[in-house]
């Protein structure tokens, strides 16, 4: 019996197994360690660039492990472990993030990297291969089977972030499996659920980004349970009350991945609120002071209105430079949670973004509406998976869709100028990763 159980499961895989693009994952995946080699490359000969005017030793050090971003701050944990010296030597001031503002999950493995003969890279090594995993997963969200459409994640909009030793990459991925644990539900809730709970946790120990994630599973939740219940039959004997709380219900999955994610942020902002003061109360205006009065609109048009005039006169600076990209990661927010919305044109595409796609583009720009610091947003944006899956779906559409890329139509010129938007908004994030190619 056990050999005849044994020869059904062994002619059932390969066929599971066959069906699998394995081919253009594996080229995908290539194709990205490909990009993050040349990419690293690019961001490396430009901080060397920028650190041999101040002294030539910098050099030794690579723009992409140390200089680039966060990560000198994750290396140096990564090495040393947190500690409570104020390395500024300042006095205390709520915009002065100390080590127990970088999030724990980072620099963990990037020690377990080094700790694994990495070296002080170890950080990148974590990176990379958080980047190249990208494939595998957004295959898996996107049921994308062909190769190209895959690597066109290597120039995600602001994807400049995502080739340097920080944690941008890594909760992008956190973030796809979590939104591949919350689809499960539809099949297996109960297990779904618990690696929902436990990659929601990952999440929210990852980067404070992570808890931009939550009002998205929320919406997730909320609908599937309107679902249930707007869809129940009319003789269906069962009381409202199971039918919203049964185990077989495929809500609970994006609730314990929201739940999750609070849970693990929670966790670290509770015991950071010990070494640090008002922890909870500021989460992200302790990385930045406040640059425009919240809920203002009038205030956010003034903060960039002086980028835009120096653009246009050809002066800017790097300041002037980062609110450009700001305000380029407003837009391009805007677009994408507002595209394709009714009314469309009559005979057009029709490529839907679910409600909590958009819910998850728009956070971070409410967040930042809300208080007044729009310093970082670009990297909020490409580190959030509903962003990228939602430019992926307008660029390439929906699972088996065909999808119009004639320039003289206009469906075909949008998809050209969504796709052309994923490289300028990668170039835009370059000049801003800190090597100052402005004065």
């Amino acid at each position: 019996m056990y050999t005849q159980v044994s020869r059904m499961h062994a002619l059932k895989l390969p066929g599971a197994l066959r069906r699998y693009p394995w081919r253009a994952v594996a080229l995908a995946m290539a194709g990205l360690a490909l990009a993050l080699a040349l990419g690293g490359a690019a961001i490396n000969a430009a901080f060397a660039w920028r650190v041999r005017q101040i002294d030539p030793a910098y050099t030794a050090l690579s723009g992409t492990c140390y200089f680039a971003g966060d990560a000198r701050h994750y290396t140096r944990i990564a090495l040393n472990g947190y500690s409570d010296y104020d390395l500024a030597l300042l006095p205390p001031h709520y915009a002065q993030v100390n080590d127990r503002g970088w999030w724990p999950l980072f620099p963990a493995l990037a020690s377990g990297a080094i700790a694994l003969g990495g070296g002080a890279c170890g950080g990148q090594i974590v990176n990379a291969l958080a980047f190249v995993l990208l494939a595998p997963v957004f295959q898996a969200l996107t049921r994308e089977r062909r190769a190209l459409p895959l690597l066109a994640l290597a120039l995600a909009p602001f994807g400049a972030w995502l080739y340097v030793g920080g944690a941008d990459s890594l909760l992008l991925l956190l973030g796809g499996l979590l939104a591949l644990a919350a689809r499960a539900g539809a099949t297996r809730p109960r297990a779904a659920s618990l690696a929902a709970l436990a990659l929601g946790a990952l999440a929210g120990l990852a980067e404070p980004h992570g808890l931009l994630l939550i009002p998205a599973f929320g919406a997730w939740w909320l609908g599937l349970a309107a679902s249930r219940v707007w869809m129940r039959p009319a003789d269906d004997p069962r009381s409202l009350r199971r039918v919203l709380f049964e185990d077989a219900s495929p809500a609970w999955a994006p609730l314990f991945a929201a739940l999750g994610i609070a849970l693990g942020a929670g966790a670290w902002l509770y015991q950071a609120s010990g070494h640090y003061p008002l922890w909870p109360l500021m989460i992200v205006r302790t990385r930045w002071p406040g640059e425009f009065a919240a809920w203002s609109p009038g205030a956010l048009a003034r903060t960039f209105q002086d980028a835009v005039a120096l653009a246009w006169r050809d002066q800017l600076s790097m300041q002037s430079l980062q609110r450009g990209v700001e305000l380029a990661a407003l837009v391009f927010g805007l677009a994408l949670a507002f595209g394709r919305l009714p009314p469309l044109w009559a005979q057009g595409e029709r490529i839907r973004l679910p409600l909590h796609w958009r819910v998850g583009i728009l956070t971070p720009l409410v967040i930042m509406f809300a208080i007044g610091q729009s310093h970082a947003l670009e990297r909020a944006m490409v580190s959030n998976v509903f962003v990228v899956l939602a430019w992926h779906r307008l660029v390439f559409g929906e699972p088996g869709q065909i999808v119009q890329w004639k320039l003289a139509s206009f469906p075909g010129l949008i998809r050209w100028l969504w796709l052309l938007a994923g490289p300028a908004l990668w170039l835009l994030s370059f000049l801003l990763l800190g090597w100052e190619p402005l004065v």
